[in-house]
């Protein structure tokens, strides 16, 4: 048989290991002899008990790798392989093999492009939280600590899952556009509401709201249809004022509850139909008219 170098070969005689050989030329007498041929190449490989003993000690190594422990394997100071917790054997016929142990416990390593490229995307979380965001550091889905602007790696493990969330602090704006509603006096209008907010306290919007801008839009909604089902058509326009400030007071409170800090909330369009358009233009125009008249008489 002729083994290369980057080979080893075990004969098997009635199926059960006998010797192994490295590089060379081997002659060979008997029968019901078989092989198995090994490439080194392949760093990491798996082999039976009785297969493993009669190797060359000096062949291989062994390495246990605890849960908390991850291995890389280096060729020529280059990353190969990413070893999870278990055992591995790997082959050290080339003196350039280098085992590294990393401890998850530890803050990661810096990473080449090799060594991210090598490692799984399941085993550590890459975040870059930018300028107008802060970062909430959350551990088996509880929130440790928030994170400031910067890049942030991390190990995340089956026993402590990491998730890296950022929150914009920009400010935000909820429309309401096109809002249905009835006033005390029956007369149907629509309304568009606007809202403008910022995330005043991340961590208190990560524990009170899932959806911070859906959760402000409800509470609007719900203040205007109070507001509108209270008063009339002609108290409506004229105390636009007072609508506004009636929806501060009853959304701004709910806001800081979750996190948020209302910057600004108004009407911004107050729509009626079209019947009540020329039924309040035909109002104007008699008020108009009858104080027209007014002035002529006192003239």
């Amino acid at each position: 048989i002729r083994v290369k170098l980057n080979e080893r070969v075990v004969i098997f005689k009635d199926g059960l290991p006998r010797k192994s050989y490295g590089p060379g030329r081997h002659r060979l007498w008997g029968r019901r002899l078989t092989e198995q041929r090994f490439n080194t190449d392949e760093l990491v490989f798996r082999a039976l008990p009785e297969v493993r003993a009669i190797l060359e000690p000096n062949w291989f190594a062994e390495v246990v790798l605890q849960p908390w422990e991850r291995g890389v394997l280096y060729r020529d100071a280059f990353p190969m392989l990413f070893l999870r917790p278990g055992t591995h054997r790997y082959w050290t016929v080339d003196p350039s093999v280098k085992l590294q142990v990393l401890d998850v416990r530890e803050p990661l390593p810096a990473l080449t492009r090799e060594f991210e490229a090598l490692i799984p995307g399941s085993e550590y979380v890459d975040v870059t939280v930018e300028e107008h965001e802060q970062g909430l550091l959350f551990v088996q889905g509880v929130l440790t600590s928030t994170l400031s602007p910067g890049r942030y790696r991390r190990w995340t493990t089956p026993e402590a899952k990491v998730q890296i969330r950022a929150v914009d602090l920009r400010r935000q704006s909820v429309s309401l556009a096109a809002q249905e509603l009835m006033t005390r006096d029956k007369v149907t209008l629509r309304l568009t509401l606007t809202a403008d907010y910022t995330v005043a306290d991340p961590a208190t919007v990560a524990r009170r709201s899932a959806n911070p801008a859906e959760a402000l839009y409800l509470a609007v909604q719900l203040a205007a249809r109070d507001y509108v089902a209270s008063v009339t058509l002609d108290e409506l326009l004229e105390g636009r004022t007072a609508f506004t400030e009636y929806l501060d007071r009853q959304v701004r409170p709910l806001a800081e509850s979750w996190g948020l800090r209302l910057e600004q909330l108004g009407v911004k369009d107050v729509v009626l139909p079209g019947e009540m358009k020329a039924l309040l233009n035909r109002v104007i125009e008699a008020e108009k008219e009858a104080a027209a008249n007014v002035i002529l008489r006192r003239e």
